[in-house]
């Protein structure tokens, strides 16, 4: 492992709610515990002082570290609206803005959109009533009613477009991977501290009250200590167009990497990685273990080639925790009790994709640490977002996959992004279906 990573531990009460009630199985009683979160506790991370106090920078009150909101200082944090830019349109970012509409409408905004057809941008913008339409990233960069831009394009064209976006003073929620290489990371990530902007790479599974729980049994010992995670997520995917997306440990090997690093909070001794490649060179499926401290490890299994059992076993001495779609649990698993964590909107609000109402704890991350200057979170601190790219790497160099020559080399995201549309609506179609 090149390099060292502090991983900050984050410590959380659970401040849900529960009531309870009781079936039998087989003769026996088993408990279901309901936990659902108050609007108002949906402010995970706080900071104290508007100094930047995330892993990277604790100690570091600088004025490069913070955010100095403008028009936002006359207004109490209770009203503060925060304004989004979309970019793209796509079927996540529909999602994202369907989860908005769960929380208070006057904390979250959607101003502006871009897209690569007017008319997708179009129908977004009557759907959730935006007043900027734009068929431009630049012009949306330069948008001066936008706080903060939400990035979800296909996954070799986030770093770039999250450069154009810090380069115009706009804050960044980009989706997974940050970038396609460790190094590449790294300059993101150095100017987004640079220029005092909140970038956060969206790791949307650490904002869950589900993993805020599954935190909470762990740091109590529950569960004793911790000795094996095993992750799997397999789903059929057209492998011709895996290459769009860096293959299947980069869009489905992440999940089961970042719930290591979120139980273990260290960084791993040992990376192992075997799969299998397509005739273009891209991994479709990989098996890797991680090794940790004190002879732990954690075993991730990926495949696009088939359906897997999309399941998350934190096995300890003294007990287990099951995940079911531990990218976006509701509901959590021990030996008596089943943990229910219900989603917001009350069933009433559909998305394209399972479970992801429940990025709008997610949003609500991203406006408390940019309203107390935050230039990143706690819950997917910068130091996670280089590891995460620096074990890809590795992963990658022991699978064989070729990192010499990338997808997209130029910035030509405005032409690479209207040929690649189609090719996102059949993929993201299929996946919806999947899941």
């Amino acid at each position: 492992m090149k390099g060292f990573y502090v991983l900050s531990t984050v410590q959380r009460s659970s401040t849900q709610h529960a009531s309870e009630s009781r079936h039998c199985r087989g003769g026996g009683s088993h408990h279901i515990i309901m936990c659902r979160p108050r609007p108002r506790l949906l402010h995970i991370n706080r900071f104290g002082g508007g100094n930047d106090r995330s892993a990277g920078n604790k100690g570091n009150s600088s004025d490069s570290s913070k955010n100095h909101l403008g028009d936002y200082k006359s207004q109490t944090d209770e009203v503060r609206t925060l304004r989004w830019g979309i970019a793209p349109v796509s079927l996540m970012a529909d999602d994202f803005a369907a989860a908005l509409t769960v929380l208070p409408p006057h904390r979250h905004e959607i101003v502006s959109c871009a897209a690569a057809y007017r008319s997708h941008a179009l129908a977004f913008a009557d759907k959730y009533q935006v007043r900027n339409v734009y068929t431009s990233f630049e012009d949306l960069a330069k948008c001066p009613s936008v706080d903060v831009v939400y990035i979800s394009p296909l996954n070799p064209l986030h770093c770039e477009l999250c450069h154009l976006m810090l380069n115009h003073d706009k804050h960044v929620l980009c989706e997974k991977p940050i970038c396609m290489s460790e190094s590449k990371a790294e300059k993101l990530l150095q100017k987004a501290q640079a220029r005092g902007l909140f970038l956060m790479e969206g790791m949307w599974p650490r904002c869950v009250p589900a993993y805020h729980f599954l935190r909470h049994q762990i740091m109590r010992n529950r569960l004793g200590d911790i000795q094996n995670v095993h992750c799997s997520l397999g789903l059929a995917v057209s492998q011709s167009k895996l290459a769009l997306y860096g293959g299947v440990a980069s869009d489905f090997g992440v999940y089961g990497l970042q719930l290591a690093l979120w139980v273990y909070r260290e960084v791993p001794e040992k990376v192992r990685a075997t799969g299998k490649l397509n005739e273009e060179g891209i991994d479709v499926v990989a098996n890797i273990e991680l090794g940790f401290s004190q002879n732990r490890w954690a075993s991730i299994e990926v495949s696009a080639e088939e359906k897997l059992s999309n399941k998350a076993i934190i096995q300890g001495k003294s007990g287990s925790i099951k995940m079911t779609n531990y990218w976006c649990p509701t509901r959590l698993v021990t030996e008596d009790t089943d943990y229910e964590f219900p989603l917001p909107g009350g069933g009433e609000v559909t998305t394209h994709y399972h479970n992801r109402l429940g990025m709008c704890y997610e949003a609500e991350e991203v406006r408390n640490c940019i309203l107390n200057g935050s230039t990143q979170s706690e819950l997917f601190n910068h130091n996670e977002s280089r590891l995460l790219a620096n074990l890809m790497d590795s992963i990658h160099a022991q699978l064989g996959v070729g990192r010499s020559s990338e997808v997209y080399t130029k910035f030509q995201l405005e032409n690479d992004l209207k040929n690649a549309t189609e090719i996102e609506a059949n993929r993201e179609s299929s996946e919806a279906v999947n899941k």
